[in-house]
């Protein structure tokens, strides 16, 4: 894959961002795409993939890349979240691609001004949460906003929820920040505003934006349903003339209605109705919600339940949630007068007989911006002529008077009709006097007839071409899509290939990755492992150790699966690649050290089995329903847990199984590293084991190893042939049974205020949130104070990256102690050996205030049972694992030559 920059000037953008720049072929490639599905035929018409990525932190560096690419004639591509469909963010030309993901501090609120200043890579979701925080909320935001980012609508263009009353993005900003192509900065407001606003970043590079932000009300949400398409218009139309206040207002055909239902599985809202939902603040009630009714029956329609109408905006930022039909989307989306809906929605119903599912957002009173998906295949060979019927769709919304939502690169061909001739003109002058090289994201917005240097002259051409005939091409993709036999071949399994291919590339997971969030290189993202797996899948791109190496980092801690557009197990898809790397002959350095630990002395560390239960003093029985687990972490480093779980169900009087020195490694390394042999001969040690001892339930300290031998060993055993009839509890679930029952009672206060840290694997991966807090609200004197992440949001401590990133893992760490420092709590509790041991030896490196204690500590001192602090051991443990793991990557498995002969 060539790359066009010489050596010198890769060295000079080292010289200006370290390690935030990128040459290598992995990354270059996952910086080729945005949200939008394009025929490989219609991507190989231009240079896609970039010659390097960097990832400015200031609006000084940008001006010094700036600088760099006039002086070299270099293309710059500025990026926010590729978060849209028109290819804005994508090259056309190569060059560097300039990611703001690291530019995303608020600056300022000005609650007198009622604005929020921001650094361009600002979420729109994070913002809101902040100006929540301040009484305040944005007056209008796109359908996006948990992964978009606030300059990226600016550049972009388009309206939003909230454009009812508000209008456009462009009536809800005061002014930006650019640097110009020469590398100076100037703010640019008022009608100037013009020059900047959905441009695609041709004039210059956003590194600040002022938003216009009001007081925040409580939502009332009201859903209407109508019977046909005429009643629908007629009432859409009428809340203008009837000037209800509304804040937002959409409009949901039935075949989107009944799509996203069968996504679901859930059906709840008529499929043979048109839906409008309306939106507004909750003091306007008493005067909006009469009119509304009033309306509704005249035009008749009927008012929904008040919880489908909670639900129905509730979701309202999964649009794509049908993908996983697909399990390509082909979408489209036009603005056209709201007197037109009727007769646009009648005519794209009729043509597409009901396969294009549309759903609408009003933009001011007079127009609505109608969003459009048509279920495909990528992989069939008719998809390039299904791609056609989104050009069909603004076809018909030209008809009828409107116009395509956005330009980006692929509708450049339509730039005189979305700008209007006069304005396309004073476009064109203005970027030629600003950037009359042509270097900033060129081939967007001005089209070839106009731009004779423009790098998408055959896409355009191409595009024209099938616009003429997209009507009969359009309905001959869908026929092919049909008709064709799904004889693609992947080499992976077909849950995983299906969920590639059904990935919404919206970016959802990148605000809430462990891995991203540390090192926010799109690779890192579980959007950008899709996509590696997409090429991966298709032929494009080898399993080597580069890819390997891209494809491996992952906490497992599941944060990606809870806000999933197509609700993938992404986390369990990580995990199973993990056998596909050893096929490959791939395997983590450092896991293989682990691997030979739990092989020869069957725990983590490779401590003997008589060192590991020095913890061990009270009585234990070799036969019984139930066992206490004590695991690798629990057992040895952090082995106060164990302790304090067994003295604590020894003063219990509950008789309990402790397999001693026959206790091994549950095998999460050996599944980690993708040793599948070697797990499989370790389950069937295991479970013969608690079978031969007549166990019916275990207890664990360690939530690793609880969720190993809940989500694996039943599938292991289901493949071997054996029986896994065991019930499996961490002993946080099982201390709250106990507490519900009556069978403990604290004797001893622990008058101290704490804050408790959600593990992963208890609190995600199971859904344990309330057992903890349960046990920790008995005990007498503890208070409670919460950190800002908590449950389903809960940040995960990050250790699992020790075997790819110890950078990482610090962060990780910190970023979670710093939010328990916040609470101003003196404990940080957790449940987990892991996370334990990260926060213990956090909180020591950082001198807080806050400490870490296991659970167990306190429901142990609460009974008055004797502890010990862990703190020395885990700081020496915690030493040699870095010291063990800090060479750890994922490598070539090398065999030695008297070994191969």
């Amino acid at each position: 894959m060539k790359n066009n920059l010489t050596t010198q000037q890769m060295e000079k953008l080292k010289m200006i961002f370290g390690d935030r720049v990128r040459f290598n072929k992995v990354e270059r490639i996952v910086y080729s795409h945005d949200q939008g599905i394009m025929p490989d035929q219609i991507r190989s018409m231009i240079q896609c993939i970039p010659d390097g990525v960097v990832q400015p932190i200031s609006a000084e560096e940008v001006s010094l890349l700036a600088k760099a690419a006039h002086e070299e004639k270099i293309p710059l591509v500025p990026r926010g979240a590729g978060s849209a469909g028109f290819g804005g963010s994508v090259p056309a030309k190569g060059g560097i691609v300039v990611d703001f993901v690291r530019m995303n501090k608020i600056n300022d609120i000005n609650i007198g001004h009622q604005t929020a200043t921001v650094e361009p890579g600002v979420i729109w979701s994070n913002l809101e949460k902040k100006l929540s925080e301040q009484g305040l909320t944005l007056r209008a935001y796109p359908s996006s906003s948990n992964s978009s980012t606030v300059a990226g609508w600016v550049a972009q263009g388009g309206s939003g929820y909230g454009s009812y009353e508000y209008g456009n993005c462009l009536q809800n900003i005061e002014s930006v920040l650019m640097v110009f192509p020469d590398g100076h900065l100037e703010k640019v407001e008022g009608s100037n505003l013009q020059q900047v606003y959905s441009l695609c970043g041709i004039t210059g590079m956003i590194v600040e934006v002022t938003v216009k932000v009001h007081p925040k009300d409580e939502e009332s949400v009201i859903l209407a349903a109508f019977p046909d398409l005429p009643s629908a218009s007629d009432f859409l139309n009428a809340l203008n003339n009837e000037n209800v206040l509304l804040w937002n207002v959409s409009l949901t055909t039935p075949s989107y209605t009944a799509l996203k239902q069968k996504a679901l599985e859930h059906y709840v809202l008529p499929e043979d109705e048109y839906l409008i939902t309306m939106v507004f603040p909750k003091p306007r009630r008493s005067i909006v919600e009469n009119k509304i009714n009033k309306l509704v029956t005249r035009y008749n329609g009927k008012i929904m339940r008040d919880k489908l109408a909670s639900e129905e905006w509730a979701d309202k930022f999964y649009p794509m949630r049908f993908k996983k039909l697909g399990p390509t989307l082909v979408a489209s989306e036009v603005v056209i007068p709201i007197k037109e809906v009727a007769q646009f929605v009648r005519e794209i119903e009729r043509k597409f007989k009901g396969e294009f599912a549309l759903e609408g957002t009003m933009v001011g009173h007079d127009q609505i911006s109608i969003l459009g998906f048509m279920l495909a295949d990528e992989r069939k060979l008719g998809f390039p002529m299904a791609y056609a019927c989104s050009l069909d769709v603004i076809d018909a919304g030209e008809k009828h008077g409107g116009k395509v939502f956005s330009i980006g690169m692929y509708f450049t061909d339509r730039a005189k009709t979305f700008f209007g001739e006069d304005r396309l003109k004073t476009i064109w002058n203005y970027k030629q006097f600003v950037d009359p090289d042509g270097l900033m994201n060129p081939g967007k917005i001005i089209p070839p007839s106009i731009d004779k240097q423009s790098p998408t002259k055959m896409l355009s051409a191409t595009m024209k071409f099938a616009n003429a005939g997209c009507e009969l091409i359009g309905l001959a993709g869908r026929l092919l899509s049909k008709w064709q036999t799904n004889n693609f071949s992947s080499p992976l399994d077909e849950q995983l290939t299906d969920d590639t291919f059904s990935c919404a590339m919206c970016g959802y997971c990148r605000n809430v990755c462990t891995v991203f969030d540390a090192v926010p290189w799109e690779s890192n993202s579980p959007r950008g492992k899709y996509y590696i797996l997409n090429q991966y899948i298709k032929g494009k791109l080898p399993l080597d150790d580069e890819v390997g190496k891209a494809l491996y980092p992952c906490t497992t801690c599941k944060k990606c699966d809870a806000v999933c557009q197509i609700r993938a197990h992404n986390a369990h898809h990580w995990m199973n690649l993990r056998y596909e790397f050893d096929k490959h002959k791939l395997h983590n350095t450092g896991l293989e050290i682990i691997r030979n630990n739990v092989l020869t002395t069957g725990n983590f560390w490779g401590v003997p089995a008589e060192e590991r239960l020095k913890w061990l003093d009270v009585p234990a029985q070799t036969h019984g329903k139930i066992a206490y687990w004590s695991g690798c972490w629990a057992g040895t480093i952090m082995d106060n847990m164990a302790q304090n779980a067994t003295r604590i169900l020894h003063q219990l009087n509950i008789p309990f199984v402790h397999f001693g020195e026959k206790e091994r490694c549950c095998g999460l390394y050996l599944s980690l590293g993708g040793y599948k042999k070697d797990f499989q001969t370790l389950v069937k040690r295991n479970l013969e084991m608690f079978n031969e001892a007549g166990v019916e339930t275990i207890i664990f300290s360690c939530p690793g190893c609880y969720a190993t031998f809940n989500e694996n060993y039943p599938q292991m055993a289901l493949e071997l042939g054996i029986e896994c009839n065991i019930r499996f509890k961490h002993i946080v679930v099982y201390l709250s049974e106990l507490i519900a029952e009556g069978k403990i009672k604290f004797t001893e206060p622990f008058n101290h205020s704490v804050t408790y840290h959600d593990s992963c694997h208890v609190g995600r991966w199971f859904g344990h949130y309330d057992e903890p807090r349960n046990v920790l609200r008995s005990i007498p004197g503890v208070e409670l104070r919460e950190m800002e992440h908590i449950k389903e949001q809960g940040l995960c401590c990050g250790l699992v990256s020790a075997f790819d990133s110890l950078p990482s893992v610090a962060h990780s760490g910190m970023k979670r102690v710093e939010e328990a420092v916040t609470t101003g709590a003196e404990y940080l509790v957790t449940n987990c050996a892991g996370c334990g041991s990260q926060f213990n030896s956090t909180c020591h490196a950082m001198g807080t205030q806050v400490q870490q204690m296991d659970l167990t500590e306190l429901v142990a001192r609460a009974l008055e049972i004797p502890t010990k602090d862990p703190s020395e051991k885990v700081g020496a443990y915690m030493a040699q694992c870095v010291e063990l793991l800090k060479d750890s990557v994922l490598a070539p498995i090398v065999v030695p030559a008297e070994t191969s002969k």
